[in-house]
């Protein structure tokens, strides 16, 4: 019975494991991924944490063509979470990750070592 217990309880962390890379992102309002981001970036390990918030950047960024538009645009001073709900909506960690490597702003993040 104990060893019963003990698999129930291993495939029930690998299938938690398996679920940020599954988990889908809600982008019906601002306030929905705002959350969906918040709760990636608990799940993620450090590494994969400084990624994503990189990728973030990139897929905020992807439509700005000059320095002009974030000039004239006082909302790109910080994440806008009307943008990341429109480009994120529907989409897994892995395809943001993607979209993120296919667009054409490129953001690359320099971690020092502890």
């Amino acid at each position: 019975m104990r060893v019963l217990f003990l698999s129930v309880a291993f495939i029930s962390l690998l299938g938690c494991a398996s679920t940020k890379e599954e988990f889908v992102f809600n982008g019906s309002s601002e306030t929905s991924i705002q959350n969906d981001i918040s709760y990636m970036l608990q799940k993620l390990p450090n590494r994969k944490r400084v990624d994503f918030a990189a990728a973030l950047v990139a897929i905020q960024f992807s439509d700005v063509t000059s320095a002009v538009d974030l000039l004239d645009d006082p909302t790109m001073e910080s994440i806008n979470y009307y943008i990341l709900s429109k480009k994120m909506d529907g989409l897994t960690y892995k395809q943001v990750m993607e979209l993120a490597a296919n667009s054409p702003t490129k953001v690359s993040v320099k971690v020092s070592p502890h």
